[in-house]
């Protein structure tokens, strides 16, 4: 059982959707239905992996979590040797992006791991190359959950053909698709607003932190951690494609306090549409995958003020939802 800490125990909390995901493998129309709404209304909603095929995958999270914890516990200098050889592979220390509160910078460390990094068995951490087996199965049991979502997307659009939101997720073509492993150390100050870039995201929170914004009130709201799900998240190139239609998500990591009280890991999977794939951006100027993720990312780094004039960094969310920085 996930443990509620009672500094907890007042909040608002996000009322979400939630998708069980057995039910869409035969299309049920109920659950596809519902997994539209989510991503129409919210872009965020719990997926609900409880069924006994699923198994696997939380007993492989539950190994590399551990081995993940066991890296981060290195010294700095020591994780400042992984080989980094994009934005979307490698490590990222604290302190390098915007933080959650005004003129403080991140708290937060990533290892990265690009799917076509790791398919290539290219510049592999060392945890990644001696556990090659289960990071392979782990990076593509996430993939193949999100692609599922997608497809299922595709359908209850009646999208057909060239038009399907597959065709720009091929397999065999280059993306910054990524498995992301996080964590905010004791005393940091956490992840500032945002909306993630890609198409659909992956994520496994066992810990409290994680806010979204209300479409309703637009209010920051924790999301209650949930056993046996997942949380899913509608990133920028999907609300792109779907003309808008579709909300990005707009949330952070800030615990009650503003301050970790304890350490905090999380783990991701980022599903990102090939380089090359064009769309409006959220200034309505032509873009493409690669070019957003480079923009997106040099935002990240920018200060709140400069932030706070443009819209690439919420994907235009904040302005749609009147957040404020």
């Amino acid at each position: 059982m996930l443990s509620q800490p009672s500094s907890y125990d007042k909040v608002e909390t996000a009322n979400l959707f939630t998708v069980k995901f057995s039910n869409l493998f035969d299309r049920d129309s109920r659950e596809v239905d519902a997994l539209l709404q989510a991503c129409e209304r919210d872009g965020f909603f719990y997926l609900d992996l409880r069924d006994s095929c699923s198994a696997k995958l939380w007993r492989d999270l539950e190994r590399v979590s551990e081995m993940a914890k066991r890296w981060f516990s290195q010294p700095v200098e020591d994780k400042l040797k992984t080989p980094t050889v994009s934005l979307a592979h490698g490590f990222k220390a604290t302190g390098v992006q915007s933080g959650a509160v005004k003129s403080l910078k991140d708290g937060f460390e990533a290892l990265k791991i690009g799917r076509s990094e790791l398919l290539g068995r290219w510049a592999l951490p060392s945890v990644v190359e001696e556990n090659l087996e289960l990071f392979d199965q782990f990076n593509a049991s996430c993939h193949f959950i999100l692609k599922l979502l997608l497809d299922c997307l595709s359908d209850g659009l009646n999208l057909r053909g060239s038009a399907r939101l597959d065709t720009h997720h091929r397999d065999d073509a280059r993306s910054k698709s990524t498995l992301y492993f996080l964590h905010y150390p004791l005393g940091a100050q956490n992840q500032n607003m945002h909306t993630d870039i890609g198409t659909l995201t992956l994520l496994f929170a066992p810990q409290w932190g994680l806010q979204v914004v209300s479409p309703v009130t637009g209010a920051w709201e924790y999301v209650q951690p949930r056993e046996g799900h997942a949380i899913i998240n509608v990133a920028d190139t999907l609300r792109f494609l779907s003309n808008k239609r579709f909300r990005s998500a707009l949330h952070r990591v800030l615990p009650i306090g503003g301050v970790q009280k304890e350490d905090r890991y999380a783990v991701s999977y980022f599903l990102r549409a090939a380089d090359d794939t064009e769309f409006k951006d959220s200034n309505d100027q032509d873009s493409n995958a690669k070019s957003w993720y480079l923009t997106k990312y040099h935002t990240y780094e920018l200060p709140h003020d400069v932030q706070r004039e443009q819209t690439v960094l919420s994907g235009g969310m904040a302005q749609e939802l009147q957040a404020t920085f």
